[in-house]
Parts: structure tokens; C-alpha cells; sequence
């Protein structure tokens, strides 16, 4: 991964609204309007490739901030933000209100190279911030400054900006103005600030999810053994791994139940009634389900139920069930290979 590449990986994507207090700058000598930027800004492709002032830049393309017109490649230079500084910020803000959080017209958290207060080929994309306003910035064009701005952590106060010039035209292209100082000036750091409290709130949503499961196997052959004690024919075997999942919003989520039926079982033309077959369910895992009271061999109902789950919202999502299943063949039942059809069904309550 190429330098460029890692700088863009190491941004965060996350957008707070907020307001608070506002600091100011005084005034420096360079080729942008006040409030000065803190450094020289220049523009570049992901290519690595200048962008110059007659360049024209899609809303949504990758253009990297860097405090030289040369020498890109070496990325050896940073941006720096004043010692107070917490946060950077990539912002776009109309010309002159820079230094105001609450006038910004969209922004995007930044991080600084680990261990600094400094900045690294930030991507200013406008398209990769947020704010309400940044649909009609796109829409209906104008002048806007585009940049880094350092705060305190929750961008209420701003110690500095470091910014250029752009003009956007309507639907989102833009063209910028390198900031670039006057030979032998230096800026003014940013004077520190106070911070404020910011509420937020956010509308959460929820995935729809959905209600399934899984029975691992198809067929399972029962082990056939006489009962010594009853002299009868006992198959046994058990169906394990089955799996409900109920990953529904929490508004959808009622519950479930899940049925069982059963065929009767037949070798050519003999056939063992249905109600010679036991079964037994029990939960492996899953805190909101429940297992079916056992049907007994010789006794069992079918249709009936398997297992049933809670409504609400459950420590675990996943029930786990399996099912000991025990058929007793009547006295005087012929020897021969008996199939039968169990069918599991699974409903919303």
C-alpha cells in the first residue's frame, strides 16, 4: 500500500453536528482572505499529480492537501496544528466564516499521525464530509473555503484553519486557489479558546433481519436394538445442530413457534403407526426459546409442538435444539427397513 493509500485508510468517517464557542485569529500575511491559514495548501491527485488553479475537480474526486506544490512524492511534510489543539477537521465552510463550527457547511473527522499533533495528506474530498446544508453547496454552487480546521475534541472551538479558496459550480465541479505566504512571513498561531458542552442526538435505525432455520441433515438411520426386557424392537438416533434465528427489529419480533409432524412408517405394505414415535427436544443454547414438552413412544400426537420462542429482544439471537428420537415397533411387527417423513415448520407467532 502506497503512502497516499495509507493516509487515506487511516481517516475516520464520523460526523458529529454541534455548535459552541467560537476563537478567532489574528491576521497574517498571505494570499487568502482573513482569517489566514496557518500553513501553505496545495492540492493533489491520488495519481500524485498537482492540481493547479485552472484544474477542474469533481465533487466527489480524491484530492489530497499537502503544504507544498512539489516534491509530493517524498511525503515528508505535514500539516501542523497548534499546540492546544485535540481534533482535526475537515471542513467546508462559506469564505470568512472559517472559524466558526456552527456556520460550516459540512465536516468530517481527521486523525493526526500517531503519537503527533500533525497531518498527513488529509482527503478533502467535499463529497466525504457531512452537514445539512452540503446537498444545496453541491446543487447551487458558490465561493467556499475547503480544509483543515484544529479544535478542541468535539470541534466547538477552533484553534486554527489551514484552508484554500474554491469555487464550486452548480452540480458540484469546483476549481481552488493554492494558499501559498509571502516570502518571509510567518502566521499568527490561533489564540486558545474555552470549550463548551454539545448535545447530540441521533435517529437509530434498525436492519429488518428476518426469522430462519437450519436443520443440518436430511435423512438420519435409526440404531435398532431388542429390548431385553420388553422383547421389542427400539430404534434410536438423534437430529442435532438445528438452528432458529430471529435477527428481526425489535418492533417485528414476536416470537416463534416450531411444529413437528410426523408419517407413519411403512416397509412395503406393513406400517407402524406414527404414535410409536418418541420425541425428545432439548435446547443446546439460546436464552429466549423453549423446548416442547417430549412426546412418549406409543403415546405421541402429531402434529405437536417442537419448540417456542420468547418475544422481545433476546440475550442470543441463535436457539440452538436437537431432538432424541426413539422408535418402538409393536409386538409382532415384521422385520423389515421402516421410513418414515418428519417435517418441521417454523411460523411467527
Amino acid at each position: 500500500m502506497s503512502k497516499v493509500k495509507a493516509a487515506l485508510a487511516a481517516a475516520v468517517a464520523l460526523t458529529l453536528l454541534s455548535g459552541g464557542a467560537v476563537s478567532s485569529a489574528s491576521a497574517a500575511d498571505t494570499t487568502t482572505s482573513a482569517p489566514p491559514s496557518l500553513e501553505a495548501m496545495y492540492l493533489w491527485n491520488s495519481d500524485e499529480t498537482l492540481l493547479t488553479s485552472s484544474s477542474t475537480i469533481g465533487w466527489g474526486q480524491q484530492v489530497l492537501g499537502y503544504p507544498k506544490n512539489t516534491d509530493f512524492t517524498n511525503y515528508d511534510a505535514y500539516f501542523t496544528a497548534p499546540s492546544q489543539a485535540a481534533q482535526p477537521y475537515v471542513f467546508l465552510a462559506p469564505r470568512g466564516d472559517e472559524l466558526d463550527p456552527q456556520k460550516w457547511i459540512s465536516k468530517a473527522i481527521n486523525g493526526f499521525a500517531p503519537g503527533t499533533k500533525k497531518v498527513l495528506t488529509p482527503n478533502l474530498a467535499p463529497e466525504n464530509t457531512a452537514g445539512v446544508n452540503l446537498a444545496s453547496a453541491k446543487a447551487n454552487g458558490g465561493t467556499f473555503s475547503l480544509g483543515l480546521a484544529f479544535t478542541d475534541q468535539n470541534a466547538a472551538v477552533v484553534y486554527g484553519v489551514t484552508f484554500v479558496h474554491i469555487t464550486v459550480q452548480p452540480g458540484g465541479s469546483y476549481t481552488y486557489e493554492p494558499t501559498t505566504f509571502v516570502t518571509g512571513t510567518t502566521p499568527t498561531p490561533a489564540p486558545t479558546g474555552s470549550s463548551t458542552d454539545v448535545g447530540i442526538s441521533a435517529d437509530v435505525q434498525e436492519a429488518a433481519g428476518a426469522l430462519t432455520f437450519k436443520v443440518p441433515t436430511t435423512s438420519i438411520a435409526l440404531t435398532t436394538a431388542i429390548n431385553a426386557a420388553t422383547q421389542l424392537s427400539e430404534s434410536t438416533g438423534t437430529i442435532s445442530g438445528i438452528r432458529v434465528d430471529d435477527t428481526r427489529r425489535t418492533v417485528d419480533r414476536k416470537g416463534w413457534s416450531l411444529t413437528q409432524s410426523v408419517t407413519d412408517f411403512t416397509s412395503g405394505s406393513n406400517v407402524i403407526d406414527k404414535k410409536n414415535l418418541g420425541v425428545a427436544v432439548s435446547k443446546v443454547s439460546g436464552s429466549a426459546a423453549s423446548a416442547a414438552v417430549a412426546q412418549a413412544a406409543g403415546s405421541a400426537v402429531f402434529p405437536s409442538p417442537f419448540a417456542t420462542g420468547d418475544a422481545g429482544v433476546p440475550a442470543q439471537p441463535t436457539t440452538e435444539l436437537k431432538a432424541d428420537l426413539k422408535l418402538v415397533a409393536p409386538a409382532g411387527t415384521p422385520a423389515g427397513t421402516y421410513t418414515s417423513k418428519m417435517t418441521l415448520t417454523l411460523v411467527s407467532k
